[in-house]
């Protein structure tokens, strides 16, 4: 849920939480083999002006958070924003005056020039004028092209850029607010001359790109080759709390081809098949705990994990219900039919070795998805 928060003016802010994951990621490029892979700022160019603002929230939310230690990122975009798409609060809520940051989002076709950058500042000027909020730290457009060289030489330039704004004012008085014209008047032209135009700035999109780069969430948005997967670590001598379910199944299955109870490794160390089997399957659980690191770690995101825990589940459903044959027949049965399922166009397929494959029928075991002894 969000949280709201009161800011100065008494106007709600809804604080959301950290963006969730893209909804797809950028196949061309997780090695799937789909043709040339498309360039960040190429793609950045590909974003709809929401998707814009949600990578910008993003890159403030994990990157420019975490720089400056700030407190709270809020996504503002929006009818009735007053000029504010992402604000990044440096003090708690309680605190006064509260400092805060202000990043605006442009993404058009060309440029950002004075004309529709005119419009954005002046809605800060005025609403800081009457005192809808205070006036940020700092005031950043951020763009996927950049700005013109013009406005960029007036960004360069405050006190030009603050002469800039007062001469073309009637060029935006009709376009801070639609309730009526904002005209210039003696207050707010003094207000604007008191200004510290130095807080304006833009964010150059390489810039923006590299900073993003250090996110969790680079690799789903533009994608990239995954780094080379590191071998799985080999399983603790004891087994580990992580692992309890499964290992719980595997004793089940064991002691019932034994006609025995089993409740420990030492209760199977007489049969080297069974002890055998036993070593070898906590050695692909822990293959595929390496392949749920790879997505958590490297793909930001360990829904690609479970949607592939998901392929194997409905694949081999009718494996591990079967209800004849022994729960050995079974366990034996699912994961010879697991070297054969079909990932078709998953993320992670490529990734996937054999003993990630018998290792998932262990994790689905552990998920309590399956139960050998009990279809």
């Amino acid at each position: 849920m969000a949280k709201t928060t009161k800011a100065s003016g008494n106007v709600a802010l809804s604080a959301l939480p950290p963006p969730t994951p893209w909804p797809g990621a950028n196949a061309r490029m997780l090695g799937l083999g789909y043709g040339l892979p498309v360039t960040p700022l190429a793609r950045l160019g590909q974003f709809s002006a929401e998707d814009f603002e949600r990578f910008t929230l993003e890159w403030a939310s994990d990157f420019l958070a975490k720089q400056i230690d700030a407190v709270e990122v809020q996504a503002r975009g929006g009818s009735g924003d007053k000029g504010r798409d992402v604000i990044v609060w440096l003090d708690a809520s309680n605190v006064t005056p509260r400092r805060w940051q202000l990043y605006q989002c442009k993404h058009y076709d060309a440029k950002l020039g004075l004309a529709k950058a005119g419009i954005e500042m002046a809605k800060v000027l005025y609403y800081t004028h009457i005192g809808d909020y205070t006036v940020p730290e700092s005031y950043s457009f951020v763009t996927h092209k950049g700005v013109t060289s013009p406005f960029q030489d007036l960004l360069d330039v405050p006190a030009d850029l603050q002469e800039a704004m007062v001469d073309t004012w009637d060029d935006y008085s009709k376009s801070i607010t639609s309730k009526q014209t904002i005209a210039l008047t003696p207050e707010l032209k003094k207000h604007i001359l008191g200004f510290d135009f130095s807080i304006f700035s833009a964010k150059q999109p390489h810039d923006l790109i590299a900073e993003h780069a250090q996110t969790k969430y680079y690799l789903t948005v533009f994608g990239a080759p995954l780094l080379e997967r590191p071998p799985p670590p080999p399983p603790p001598s004891t087994v580990a709390a992580n692992e309890a379910k499964y290992i719980e199944q595997l004793y089940s299955v064991i002691g019932d081809a034994l006609g025995t109870k089993v409740v420990d490794a030492a209760d199977f160390k007489h049969s080297p098949r069974h002890a055998r089997l036993f070593e070898r399957s906590r050695l692909m659980f822990y293959s595929a705990e390496g392949l749920k690191e790879l997505a958590r770690d490297q793909m930001a995101d360990q829904a690609y994990f479970d949607s592939l825990l998901t392929e194997f589940s409905d694949g081999l459903y009718y494996q591990y219900t079967e209800p004849n044959g022994s729960p050995m027949d079974r366990l034996k049965a699912t994961v010879t039919a697991a070297q054969a399922i079909q990932l078709g166009a998953h993320p992670l397929a490529p990734h996937v070795t054999g003993k990630d494959r018998e290792g998932m029928c262990h994790q689905m075991a552990n998920e309590d998805i399956l139960d050998w002894c009990n279809p």
